[in-house]
């Protein structure tokens, strides 16, 4: 009797498991994680840097329809899609955060970049992001504003507008062009700094 009630435990079980791998090995498509990249070098520094000037990114403020995990696609000139399949690897803020302190210290040695409030900044900013997404044109669209407030109180903008021609179909093609456009406009923001 107890070799019985074994067998079938054994059996109800290897069928439970059996189950299980069938239902994961269904058809069901893959999910792909996406993340700005940069092609500026960071060789670390072995020596303490010293500075007096201190940039701030106090905000980055990201447009809701593009602050959802998957990438969104401007399909017409009046509708938008996200994806469900192509997604960020974190929120879009973030990894725009991130790029920008990175990238940023590169463009302006000088200068000690931190999204923390770390002493008494020469610079606040705030980015506000209102387009980071693929376009039915076959570019990808990167728009918004800089707000910038020196130690004295003084604010400066200054707004851009990006249209990067893809170089291929696919969303590694758009993710690749929005990565090189953010750049640049990170490039073009770091020479208004330093005049």
């Amino acid at each position: 009797m107890n070799r019985v009630f074994h067998r079938k435990l054994f059996m109800v079980m290897l069928m439970a498991l059996f189950t299980t791998l069938i239902g994961c090995s269904s058809n069901e498509p893959s999910k792909n994680y996406f993340q700005l990249t940069s092609n500026l070098t960071n060789k670390p520094s072995h020596t303490m840097k010293k500075t007096n000037h201190f940039i701030w990114i106090e905000t980055i403020d990201v447009a809701s329809f593009l602050n959802t995990p998957g990438i969104v696609l401007q399909t017409e000139n009046i509708k938008y899609t996200t994806a469900t399949q192509n997604l960020w690897v974190s929120t879009l803020s973030q990894q725009l955060a991130d790029r920008l302190m990175q990238d940023m210290t590169l463009f302006l040695p000088n200068y000690l970049v931190s999204n923390k409030s770390i002493t008494t900044p020469t610079y606040t900013v705030k980015l506000f992001i209102d387009g980071f997404h693929g376009s039915y044109t076959g570019d990808a669209i990167i728009k918004g504003r800089w707000v910038v407030t020196d130690s004295k109180n003084s604010i400066q903008t200054k707004t851009f507008d990006r249209h990067v021609p893809l170089t291929d179909n696919g969303y590694d093609a758009l993710v690749k062009a929005l990565s090189k456009g953010w750049q640049d406009e990170e490039q073009d923001f770091a020479k208004s700094i330093k005049h």
